[in-house]
């Protein structure tokens, strides 16, 4: 297996909650569990810590990326900054075909929402909005704190209880850029990520008592 193969089927396992945060990746158990040597989960591992869900420390190995509260907030706060203007900016240059396909993208989403998939179908009509805003290193930004969002989200498997309020938020979002209301739109966004920070921030709070 190369090493782009292992970081896919370890990103995998802690978008999924498998792999739980702070869990120790000892490249001698990986290599074995792979059937590799240890070169090439070396090079997994970088990876994954270059996508930030891998923390290496020198002469200590690596591990699943460990987040505080704060911090977790912090990330949130971030996304709400970096998304909002996305959406800002691809409201000014969206056409009806635009919206169309937005819709589509939505229907799928929902479709999804209630299986393994609800991130990819979650960040599929995200991303079908803020491409549409030609900032292509804003775009990768917000990628990457959003896949370490998932990657929490599933740790502490709250999605199941955010769902009708989760895809709510995705209808009365494009409820707005239909209408042409950039702002509503915006501030529904807004409403959005926070209130998932929110919902996260709990369950973490309440997992160490």
């Amino acid at each position: 297996m190369t090493p782009e193969m292992i970081a896919s089927e370890l990103r995998g396992e802690l978008m999924a909650g498998v792999l739980r945060p702070g869990t120790d990746l000892s490249q001698v158990e990986l290599a074995e569990r792979f059937g590799v040597s240890r070169i090439p989960i070396r090079d997994a591992l970088r990876i994954l810590a270059g996508e930030g869900l891998v923390d290496i420390v020198a002469n200590r190995g690596a591990k699943t990326i460990s987040l505080t509260p704060k911090e977790v907030r912090e990330i949130y706060d971030l996304r709400i900054l970096l998304e909002c203007d996305c959406l800002q900016r691809a409201a000014a240059a969206m056409t009806p075909a635009n919206l169309e396909e937005i819709d589509r993208v939505r229907l799928k989403s929902n479709l999804d929402a209630g299986g393994p998939d609800w991130a990819d179908g979650d960040w599929a009509f995200h991303r079908v909005i803020y491409t549409l805003a030609g900032r292509r290193r804003q775009l990768a930004m917000i990628e990457a704190l959003r896949r370490t969002c998932v990657l929490f989200v599933s740790a502490y498997g709250t999605m199941p209880s955010k769902k009708p309020r989760w895809l709510g938020e995705h209808d009365a979002i494009v409820k707005h850029l239909r209408r042409g209301e950039t702002e509503q739109a915006v501030l529904a966004l807004q409403v959005h990520l926070d209130g998932a920070a929110t919902h996260l921030l709990t369950h973490m709070k309440a997992s160490t008592g």
